[in-house]
């Protein structure tokens, strides 16, 4: 599957937004437990999900539309990461990543926005050819 330019755009602009919504629901749904009985309620428990109802309510949660939508994108983008090679366009799609502004980048880099932009353009063309 391959993306737009435009759509490839739009995913790195939304990708920290993305990040952080499913970091949130992973933590809300890991939070929904049932009560243990007998030995089992003393014992410490291992960070991993082995409550049935906890592994269903995630399970649940990424089959929805918009969640499983959500986590291709991201994935498409960070299986993709490697296509880009040039220095410069690592650290302009790194920071715009991390959810800075075309303006906050271009400061940081020195240049203008409509640089950012552009490099940002290569990237996304780089991302979405096959």
């Amino acid at each position: 599957m391959y993306y737009t330019v435009n759509k490839t755009m739009e995913i790195i602009k939304y990708y920290h937004v993305n990040i952080d919504n499913l970091k949130e629901i992973h933590q809300e749904m890991a939070s929904v437990g049932v009560a243990q009985y007998g030995i089992e309620s003393s014992m410490p428990r291992a960070s991993t999900i082995s409550n049935v109802v906890q592994s269903e309510a995630l399970r649940r949660v990424e089959d929805t539309k918009m969640w499983a939508g959500m986590i291709t994108d991201i994935k498409y983008l960070q299986d993709r990461w490697c296509r880009i090679t040039d220095e410069r366009e690592s650290r302009v799609l790194s920071l715009r990543l991390d959810g800075l502004s075309m303006l906050e980048i271009a400061n940081i880099e020195g240049m203008e926005r409509s640089g950012v932009y552009r490099i940002l353009i290569r990237v996304c063309k780089k991302l979405s050819t096959g």
